[in-house]
């Protein structure tokens, strides 16, 4: 009887863990359409690697891949953060913006390098690497990696940075 009981309680435990680690309270339902606003905070972001990789190549522009869990809270604060900043929200204009799952977008994470979240990966229309923000990051850090990443862009696409 106390082994079962002790076994019951370690199970709700590991399921309160679970379920409940990286939540920062109400927020959209995991099965509706905005069950990325809080991570989005009105950006117009592209869902899925495949998305933003093709539209940057589209349109020749840099493309910013953020790759999240919808129960990340580190992400949710670092968008609450840094995607609102005015000055952050001005430079963003410049890229495709894209949400990598990182629960189910597993291949991609992956390959971006993602080990934990937040990961954000700033890449040209060709896949090169412009820079990354491993983890969440205050917003004068942020805005420093989409400048230098923006700056490293327009160095290497000229045409582009004319316009």
């Amino acid at each position: 009887m106390t082994r079962r009981l002790s076994s019951a309680i370690a199970l709700v435990f590991l399921l309160s863990l679970v379920l409940g680690c990286g939540t920062s309270g109400p927020g959209p339902s995991a099965g509706g359409d905005d069950k990325w606003a809080d991570h989005t905070q009105g950006l117009p972001f592209l869902i899925g690697y495949e998305a933003g990789i093709t539209k940057a190549k589209a349109e020749n522009k840099p493309v910013m891949l953020f790759v999240t869990t919808t129960w990340c809270g580190w992400c949710k604060k670092l968008a609450a953060e840094d995607l609102t900043d005015p000055e952050v929200r001005k430079m963003l204009e410049n890229f495709v913006l894209a949400i990598v799952d990182g629960d189910t977008e597993t291949a991609a994470a992956k390959t971006l390098g993602a080990d934990g979240f937040p990961h954000i990966v700033f890449q040209d229309p060709e896949g090169q690497n412009l820079g990354t923000v491993g983890g969440y990051v205050p917003v004068a850090d942020f805005k420093s990696a989409v400048e230098q990443a923006l700056t490293k862009f327009n160095e290497t696409h000229p045409k582009v940075a004319a316009r």
